[in-house]
């Protein structure tokens, strides 16, 4: 079965490497990430992805990635048979919620624009998202920053202004329409997302939860193992 690959935000196509995809998978670069442009709002991003991924059977989306892959999902219920949705959520419920991400990444964009991509990146790594990623090798974490720092300021920033989660469409009410099986993954140190993990198996009716071990919100460097696992439960017994 061929994927669909989708990396989070300030992640390329390479931090998917680990998952090996079936051949004829395709893993674009998002909008706004290493020589790509943001070329409009989520929706356009959702629709450009789809295309990219029109010959796939299966979905696999982190973060960013996962975002993008639920707004697909919304879109298309029934093209894909299964579907991994890694440390995602469906989009925010009230119009307050949105307004307090746009400001929140307001300042991450003025971090970009005004002091550039190596201080923004500095930012990024201190956050307590990422706190579970201390017990990783430093190779790993540095290879982590390389690919990073491998993408421009401007339109990073601008995958914010565009695709932040307070520009993404709230999806509740699409998906309970969604006909593929959909393996949705969190880890267990990620709490904001165990609930919301929780939340995406009671609206997609053909979904299960699986909950890594002593594992945070990057389960695609923590737990590549088990990504790649789950992608291999869409393949045809």
């Amino acid at each position: 079965m061929r994927y669909l690959l989708l990396h989070g935000f300030t992640g390329t196509p390479d931090s998917l490497a680990a998952l090996e995809a079936p051949p004829g998978s395709v893993t674009p670069t998002l909008g706004g990430h290493l020589d790509r442009d943001v070329t409009g709002d989520f929706l356009d991003e959702v629709e450009r992805l789809a295309e990219l991924g029109r010959d796939c059977q299966g979905l696999f989306g982190y973060s960013l990635g996962g975002r993008l892959a639920l707004g697909i999902l919304a879109r298309y219920p029934q093209r894909f048979a299964h579907a991994v949705i890694v440390s995602a959520q469906p989009g925010l419920a009230s119009a307050g919620e949105r307004d307090a991400r746009r400001s929140a990444d307001a300042r991450l964009v003025e971090l970009l624009r005004t002091r550039g991509l190596e201080a923004f990146m500095d930012h990024w790594q201190a956050l307590p998202l990422w706190a579970s990623q201390g017990a990783l090798a430093d190779d790993v974490k540095a290879a982590q920053r390389q690919q990073r720092l491998r993408h421009r300021a401007a339109p990073l920033a601008q995958s914010l202004v565009q695709h932040g989660l307070g520009e993404m469409p709230d999806f509740r009410a699409q998906l309970p329409l969604v006909q593929s099986e959909v393996d949705v993954v969190v880890g267990e140190r990620d709490l904001k997302f165990v609930a919301l993990g929780q939340e995406l198996t009671k609206l997609m009716p053909h979904s299960r939860l699986t909950v890594a071990e002593g594992a945070g919100h990057n389960l695609v460097l923590e737990r590549p193992a088990l990504c790649a696992s789950l992608l291999r439960r869409g393949e045809p017994t």
